[in-house]
């Protein structure tokens, strides 16, 4: 008889959600604190956020509030149309990841170059005519993607940079690259030139610097 009255007592809370045309809803599960989509989410816990995802946000500036986020690993800025870096953004300085692809820049600050930990930058589909020599101070970068901007020139620096594993610089408008490539041979694997009007002997005298470096022309 328990038994019995428990399940008829189950049958009738089922009847009545049902009547009332509501179903149980599932636990959200809580939100990763180190992980936010949104400048709100990221100063909630901001010693807590790691990564912070604003991509598609169509922002009109760079958020300045991201420099509380003294912890920040990983920023993704793309399509936000900030159209340049703070001065301040050295604060970042365990930035592994920068994605700033399709953000408008017309100008790089210098400052980019105390971003110590950077490992992989994303420049593309921007509007930069130039390269701050600071950029050469990115020791540990591996991957670095500078397609569709205005380039007629690369830094010298820029050849230094021995952690290098891949570099895209597809249509730009470069004749050449620094004279000094050997820091570039230690490990790059695949340089992108493609849609660049590099002369035939500099193309040759580039595959000569990098025997070890796949580089595409076209």
């Amino acid at each position: 008889m328990k038994i019995n009255a428990i399940l008829l007592f189950c049958l009738v809370l089922g009847e009545a959600a049902l009547l009332s045309g509501c179903s149980p809803k599932p636990a959200t599960p809580p939100r990763d604190p180190q992980r936010a989509t949104t400048m709100e989410e990221a100063l909630e816990a901001p010693d807590k956020t790691r990564e912070l995802d604003l991509f598609y946000r169509r922002l009109p500036s760079f958020p300045r509030d991201i420099l509380k986020l003294r912890n920040l690993e990983s920023l993704t800025l793309r399509t936000c149309r900030i159209g340049a870096f703070p001065e301040e953004i050295g604060v970042l300085s365990k930035l592994s990841r920068l994605d700033a692809g399709e953000s408008s820049l017309t100008n790089l600050t210098p400052a980019v170059g105390r971003l110590s930990n950077l490992s992989r930058l994303w420049l593309n589909d921007n509007r930069l005519t130039s390269l701050p020599p600071e950029l050469g101070q990115l020791s540990k970068l591996a991957y670095l993607n500078l397609d569709r901007n205005l380039l007629t020139a690369l830094p010298d620096s820029l050849g230094q940079l021995s952690n290098l594993t891949w570099l895209r610089l597809n249509q730009n408008r470069l004749t050449a690259l620094p004279a000094d490539l050997n820091g570039l041979a230690q490990n790059l694997k695949t340089l992108y030139l493609m849609g660049n009007p590099i002369p035939d002997a500099e193309k040759q005298r580039i595959r000569k610097a990098l025997p070890k470096c796949r580089v595409i022309f076209q």
